[in-house]
């Protein structure tokens, strides 16, 4: 009778337990089905594709700031060409015309020419310098060295380059696997959405449970916005890298695999330290350091000079008439004084000779005067008349300018000493980086293994309440949670694997050789 009331009693219990969730379900209107949009594409299937080998081709070949670096070896070049043309001795040509206007020239209160013609004046030069000193005979040494170095730069800022263009491309395809695992992760919470809807319709479930799938469904449209919007920011920097905008629609196609690191840090720190760019760079310049200090010791050679010049000029009257007016003015006093030195030689019996030249009554006289001024005045402005040639050879010796060669001597030892320190200290930084690396790259691929682990057990957790859902056993807490957790480890073994592979990246970059 006491088995029967207390069975009775937990029937009954049970049937008002129920009853209130059974009227709450009566009473709560169902609501209709939302339609929700699909998730935006990713990119068109038909958009242009864009390996790793092409993006590095393209960058070295449209990079402004390549370009810019290769502009340098431009002017190397032309420093070694004209380090070895300066052995050629300078030759300067010049040419110049003058005009003098008519009027006497004074000094002052002295009269030094009187009123007269304007003149015109020309003249050229040719003039053959050279010139040999100890600076002049290391010139091409120094500059060789320059573009020895200036290459190394440029090929050090090459290596750079392709590191950071392999790493963006990494980059984005990392963003576009979060962006694909984003997708995943709105198809899983559509498919809880519908199973909670549907256990609501039939009265297995709550509102609650909905209203929660629902939510967890719109945060996961929300991450495929960003994710999406991720992955194209990435696309941009990947074309601003490469120097050329990138196509709407670009795919990536490259493929990267996870394989396990066996290099020794000892063989990877002797390939840096054989091949890295920016080594090499920091030991040729170096050696342009202490060409340097080599130059500024020729300073206490002596220095020969040589030089010959040649030339020519005109100055040329603009008229002759003043000149033949003051010669015909004095014709008179110099026929009278002819005639009286005549007649003094008569006296003492020497023969008189002819006055004829200067009779101012003679028109053949103020011809000839005229014809000798003209035959005087050279022509402009090409009558040339040649000046001397002058030569000069000298040899000039330094004894003492003030210690200013001795403080650029050592200004040039110390900044050889200050090269060289650069060149060790890149070397223990690459010993460093390479081991730091080497364990960086290790430690991404345990993690891509451990985070693959953690994925497969997620997706177990995540089927497992997803049946005990099905079967009412578990709320939509559960499943929720069990989602999250999938799509966390999902997330992080995409960022280990990617992580694994800009390891990669790096260290190569450090080595100086791809490591695949």
């Amino acid at each position: 009778m006491h088995y029967l009331l207390r069975r009775t009693g937990a029937a009954l219990a049970v049937v008002l337990a129920a009853a209130p969730a059974a009227l709450f379900a009566q009473q709560t209107p169902q609501p209709a089905p939302r339609q929700t949009p699909p998730p935006p594409p990713l990119a068109p299937a038909t958009g242009p594709t864009l390996t790793l080998e092409q993006a590095l081709a393209t960058a070295r070949e449209r990079n402004p700031e390549m370009l810019q670096q290769r502009n340098d070896i431009r002017a190397s070049r032309a420093a070694v060409r004209a380090a070895r043309y300066d052995f050629l001795p300078s030759v300067d040509v010049d040419a110049g015309f003058g005009y003098q206007a008519p009027g006497e020239q004074r000094a002052g209160a002295f009269q030094l020419q009187q009123a007269g013609p304007a003149y015109y004046s020309s003249s050229y030069g040719l003039g053959f310098t050279y010139r040999l000193d100890g600076n002049k005979l290391m010139q091409p040494s120094i500059a060789r060295a320059n573009q020895t170095a200036t290459a190394e730069r440029i090929e050090g800022y090459e290596a750079s380059l392709v590191s950071q263009v392999a790493q963006q491309y990494v980059s984005a395809l990392q963003a576009l696997d979060q962006a694909e695992q984003a997708r995943r992760e709105v198809e899983r919470t559509r498919e809880h959405e519908r199973l909670a809807r549907a256990r609501l319709e039939v009265g297995a479930g709550t509102p609650l449970d909905l209203r929660r799938a629902e939510v967890q469904r719109g945060q996961a449209d929300v991450a495929v916005v960003q994710r999406q919007t991720t992955y194209l920011t990435e696309l941009l920097r990947l074309g601003r890298l490469m120097g050329a905008p990138l196509p709407p629609g670009t795919r990536l196609s490259s493929t990267f695999t996870l394989f396990e690191p066996r290099s020794n840090a000892g063989e990877l720190v002797n390939l840096a330290l054989e091949g890295n760019p920016e080594l090499d760079a920091a030991r040729a310049s170096a050696r342009a350091a202490r060409t340097t200090v080599r130059a500024s010791r020729s300073q206490y050679l002596p220095s020969m000079a040589f030089s010959v010049d040649f030339g020519a000029s005109v100055y040329s009257a603009s008229s002759i008439d003043g000149q033949l007016s003051n010669i015909i003015a004095d014709l008179p006093d110099t026929y009278a004084s002819c005639q009286r030195e005549n007649q003094l030689n008569a006296l003492i019996g020497i023969p008189a000779s002819s006055c004829e030249s200067f009779n101012p009554a003679n028109p053949a006289v103020t011809q000839g005067l005229r014809e000798r001024l003209e035959s005087a005045n050279p022509s402009f402005p090409f009558g040339y008349r040649k000046q001397p040639m002058t030569a000069r050879l000298a040899f000039s010796l330094p004894v003492f300018n003030g210690l200013s060669r001795e403080r650029r001597i050592e200004e040039a030892r110390v900044a050889a000493q200050d090269a060289d320190l650069a060149v060790q200290t890149r070397e223990l930084q690459l010993r460093t980086e390479i081991e730091g690396g080497l364990l960086a790259l290790q430690a991404a691929y345990q993690v891509a293994q451990l985070q693959e682990q953690v994925v497969q057990r997620a997706s177990e957790e995540l089927r497992l309440a997803q049946e005990r859902f099905r079967f009412g056993v578990a709320s939509s807490v559960e499943v929720t949670d069990a989602q999250t957790s999938l799509a966390e480890a999902e997330r992080a073994r995409i960022d280990a694997i990617y992580n694994f592979h800009k390891s990669l990246a790096s260290l190569e970059a450090l080595v100086g050789r791809p490591l695949r």
